[in-house]
């Protein structure tokens, strides 16, 4: 695995950030850093299999359903289909103790909607000291992520600027160039190519970039660099020296070449969303210098690992489902119902990390306080109670949009809109491009993480 990773890097960094580097179909490609991330976030690692190390993942569920008190989420078989495990969790042990990550899991909708809901009870405290360890961009403020109200509150209104309606709207057609671009680029690759790593991993960091005011093209590059190292820095107990100085020089680089246009945009402000955090004022309150450092450092994680995920895993259940691959042909309008309920069904994030600040009762069962709590919105989005028949894809439920992937309450995704709309564009895209994009291969291989729910590869051809 060691020498797949680096082989992977290297790989990696010949590429281009519009997927114009070399690249290959075998292996994990492009993402194997990015699953990496979460196979050992928290410095748990037990019974990964290596990518290309292909098993069916349609058993018999009999054989697949373990009793609830012996749910492993590092299992491999649990993490191909973590579905009907959920299930019999929900049913059997709606919270349960994991032995194996050492939390309390929460697996009933009314549960982990309750848990988004009083953040003084399930804080977010820990999350950056977690993820980024050393290598947090911005460690003298705490992350919006990592931070309750109401000072998250004072924060969150503050960036709303950047992500307003007419904000998002104004990105359209930032994304419909990114979009055009990496499909211009796949038309060489028509024989056969790696939707993951040769598409939907360069949508959200090119967009990103885009939002972010990142023209220049070689600081592009330089930024999938700082983008693809940071998100290396939750597996910091497992990498390489060589790697651990790579995300330390990342970091450092990330840090001033946003310091810089921070104070440079206060001096000549643009449209991009830096700009519109500079300018951002709310009851005589603005943002300092470090709180929008910390902002841009955020959106460079999250904003572009999940939706890359998205975008495959939406492709998937459609061509999972030739019916509603013919409707979304017809009507790319209809690409965007797609991704909802994608993310209902197969969401990108599988749960979100929280820390009990007290004793708290959930279904009957005490979690202690300083306890770390898995509150799992995949099988949330799969409650019987809350949605009919959740194991079908159906694009016309009548509470689409009451799936918990985006969280809820306080920590509601602040990009929500931009990602569902970037996610749509860039699979309406592709289908409209590409009228005879075939799979090559029925049954892909899930990432092996217990955190993010994404394809390891998914070969076509067009």
């Amino acid at each position: 695995m060691a020498k797949r990773r680096e082989a992977d890097s290297a790989r990696m960094s010949r590429g281009g950030i519009d997927g114009t580097g070399p690249t290959t179909a075998e292996g994990c490609g492009y993402n194997m850093h990015m699953f990496i991330l979460f196979m050992y976030v928290w410095g748990i690692t037990k019974g990964k299999r290596p990518c290309g190390s292909v098993e069916p993942v349609g058993l018999d569920l009999e054989v697949m359903v373990t009793t609830a008190t012996g749910f492993d989420p590092l299992e491999f078989l649990v993490q191909q289909n973590p579905y009907p495990f959920y299930k019999e969790l929900r049913q059997n042990a709606p919270v349960q103790y994991i032995e194996s990550v050492g939390a309390w899991g929460v697996f009933r909708y009314a549960d982990v909607e309750n848990t988004f809901k009083h953040p003084e009870i399930f804080s977010a405290k820990d999350f950056t000291t977690n993820a980024f360890g050393e290598f947090d961009p911005v460690p003298e403020v705490k992350s919006i992520i990592a931070t309750d109200p109401p000072e998250h509150s004072r924060i969150r209104r503050l960036a709303n600027a950047g992500f307003r309606p007419g904000a998002i709207k104004a990105m359209e057609p930032k994304v419909d160039a990114v979009v055009e671009r990496l499909l211009n680029n796949l038309d060489s690759k028509r024989a056969e190519f790696d939707l993951v790593s040769d598409f939907a991993a360069y949508v959200p960091v090119n967009v990103t970039a885009d939002l972010l005011g990142v023209d220049d093209p070689d600081v592009r590059e330089d930024f999938k660099r700082w983008t693809m190292d940071l998100l290396k820095s939750p597996s910091r107990g497992v990498l390489a020296q060589e790697e651990l100085d790579q995300i330390r020089t990342s970091v450092t680089e990330l840090r001033t070449y946003f310091t810089e246009q921070i104070e440079y945009r206060r001096k000549n402000p643009g449209t991009d969303l830096v700009s519109d955090l500079v300018r951002a004022e709310e009851e005589n309150h603005t943002l300092t210098a470090t709180e929008i450092l910390s902002l841009v450092a955020l959106m460079q994680f999250g904003g572009s690992e999940t939706p890359s995920h998205l975008i495959s895993s939406t492709v998937y259940n459609l061509f999972s489902h030739p019916a509603i691959l013919d409707e979304v042909r017809r009507d790319p309008n209809r690409a965007l119902a797609a991704v909802q309920e994608t993310l209902r069904q197969n969401s990108p994030v599988q749960m979100v990390f929280q820390t009990s600040t007290r004793d708290v009762d959930v279904a009957g069962v005490t979690i202690p306080a300083d306890s770390m709590v898995f509150a799992y919105i995949a099988s949330a989005n799969h409650d019987e109670t809350v949605f009919d028949e959740p194991e079908k894809f159906i694009l016309d439920r009548p509470n689409l949009n009451k799936h918990l992937s985006f969280a809820t309450g306080a920590h509601h995704c602040i990009g929500a809109p931009l990602g569902r709309m970037m996610c749509a564009k860039a699979v309406s895209g592709l289908l409209t491009r590409f009228p005879d994009l075939q799979p090559l291969e029925t049954d892909p291989e899930w990432m092996p993480s217990y955190w993010v729910r994404g394809l390891a590869r998914y070969r076509f051809t067009a």
